[in-house]
């Protein structure tokens, strides 16, 4: 992990976080295909948790901002555009959190259940930010709001099944790895 007395506003944070949001967003095209499998999550969990909650949070707000607005399958707009991009927000802060919870511990149940745990929480998190947009930008009523969101709940399952793979399989073992290439730098 980056070191905390470490200016948040360096050329090599600046560098490190482009570098980052770059990676996140074509990480995402590469799977726009495939409903509700992306590997976004998983990039801008990584910035948080390799760089600390205010690199987090800024690398999911601009990587979710540029994927989503410019999305090839389509772009997203007003509160559903917002949404995402404070989902993925909150998907950077938690994994800076991951990381004050893991401290030194890069092996074992210590280090795996908040990694994979709070890549799960903030999936949900992102999905249900997501999934409410809608309809509040349809204008509906509390009970057609709760219709909405049962109805999304086999999607943000799919999501979270799919992320569970993605940070049991590449994010777990990949950010130590990362950590010590940082640390080089």
């Amino acid at each position: 992990m980056v070191s905390e007395s470490q200016t948040d506003r360096s050329p090599l944070m600046v560098t490190r976080i482009a570098m980052l949001v770059a990676v996140g967003v074509a990480a995402g095209w590469l799977l726009s295909a495939i409903p509700n499998v992306e590997l976004v999550t998983a990039v801008c969990f990584s910035a948080g948790f390799l760089l600390g909650v205010p690199a987090g949070l800024l690398t999911g707000a601009l990587t979710e901002a540029l994927f989503a607005g410019f999305h090839p399958m389509g772009s997203s707009l007003g509160p559903l555009l917002a949404a995402q991009v404070m989902g993925m927000a909150v998907v950077g802060l938690a994994g800076g959190m991951a990381a004050k919870i893991v401290r030194s511990r890069r092996a074992g149940f210590g280090y795996a259940i908040p990694v994979i745990g709070f890549g799960l929480l903030s999936t949900v998190i992102f999905d249900f930010l997501t999934n409410l947009a809608f309809p509040l930008m349809a204008g509906f009523s509390i009970a057609q709001t709760l219709v909405s969101l049962t109805i999304g709940l086999p999607f943000a399952a799919i999501h979270l099944a799919a992320n569970a793979a993605v940070f049991i399989v590449i994010v777990r073992p990949l950010l130590p790895r990362l950590e010590k290439v940082l640390r080089v730098s």
